[in-house]
């Protein structure tokens, strides 16, 4: 009998990424983008290489707090959330995530391919004797069964990419975030990919992100597409009115790059809206219990002196 695919009672929500403003580094990434990802349908992401999409994609599962905006689920401010709230948000996410350390960061590099499925499915509640069933069956999809009780360091890349996939996809989460999807994958392995997140959403009618530079991918997989240039977005639509006339790179690069005439986006101006952010309610705990801690120590030190003082003054 198949195993019970894990579900979370959660939703397939609704996320709005609203007025983010982003500085790293004292270079503003992004100012004031707006993003609707609509509950239940694939949203893919493109743009040309160092716009941002990856710190994009670090705000929405909580690895990083935009300098100012706000990221809702289903109208919560998930950076306002508590550190429990957090943890239950959390696992309603999967995700595969790119950037400079591309996709050696979704996977364990110390336990085997089947166990990196394993850990997954434990942090969520999933009952033991059913993971390794799930586990496995999801490696089949990826064509990575065999590699099953192998160490990722031995296999090729993008193997190791197919298996951050796979730890992404396990799930079967409501939002599931895939981060530079088909980068160092070949046409078969690639067409593996999509069939693999095609049964997925299929499967689970998660609210779906993909991040990609490839206009074939972007028609094939996207309810709607988003383009993000200069740190924002610049268009959203269909797969088929964005990319109209849009044979190759070049072709995408002229019309939505090199005729923004904005530029990137200016530190002044984004340092003034991230200046306005509010105190986020787990900075002023955290700062709370700082300044509780000091003045504990304080008192302390006072009672120490006080009574080092006393001592002092009482005969022999």
């Amino acid at each position: 009998m198949e195993p019970t695919r894990p579900r979370t009672e959660l939703l397939a929500p609704e996320v709005e990424m609203d007025n983010i403003t982003t500085i790293l580094d004292d270079t503003a990434v992004m100012h004031r983008l707006a993003l609707r990802l609509p509950a239940g349908k694939i949203t893919v992401l493109m743009g040309p290489s160092g716009v941002g999409k990856t710190t994009l994609i670090k705000h929405l599962v909580g690895l990083l707090e935009p300098s100012g905006g706000t990221v809702r689920f289903d109208g919560r401010d998930i950076w306002e959330s508590t550190p429990a709230q957090w943890q239950d948000v959390r696992k309603g996410i999967g995700a595969m995530l790119g950037g400079s350390n591309l996709f050696t960061t979704s996977v364990f590099s110390s336990i085997s391919v089947v166990e990196n499925l394993i850990y997954t499915l434990e942090a969520i509640g999933v009952p033991e004797d059913e993971r390794y069933d799930i586990a496995m069956r999801q490696l089949r999809e990826l064509n990575l069964d065999e590699m099953a009780d192998q160490m990722p360091e031995s296999l090729p890349a993008h193997a190791w990419k197919r298996v951050a996939l796979a730890r992404a996809l396990v799930t079967d989460a409501p939002l599931i975030v895939l981060d530079e999807i088909d980068v160092g994958l070949d046409q078969k392995h690639s067409e593996a990919m999509v069939n693999a997140v095609r049964k997925m959403h299929d499967r689970t009618g998660c609210t779906l992100l993909i991040t990609t530079h490839t206009l074939e991918l972007a028609r094939e997989m996207a309810d709607r597409l988003a383009i993000m240039v200069n740190g924002r977005i610049v268009a959203v639509g269909s797969p088929m009115e964005l990319l109209d006339g849009v044979k190759s790179s070049d072709d995408f690069d002229q019309r939505y790059e090199f005729s923004d005439q904005s530029g990137p986006p200016r530190l002044e101006e984004a340092q003034a809206d991230a200046d306005r952010r509010p105190l986020e309610p787990r900075q002023a705990a955290r700062g709370g219990r700082d300044r509780t801690m000091v003045t504990i120590a304080v008192i302390a030190i006072v009672l120490v002196i006080a009574l080092f003082v006393l001592l002092k003054l009482l005969p022999g």
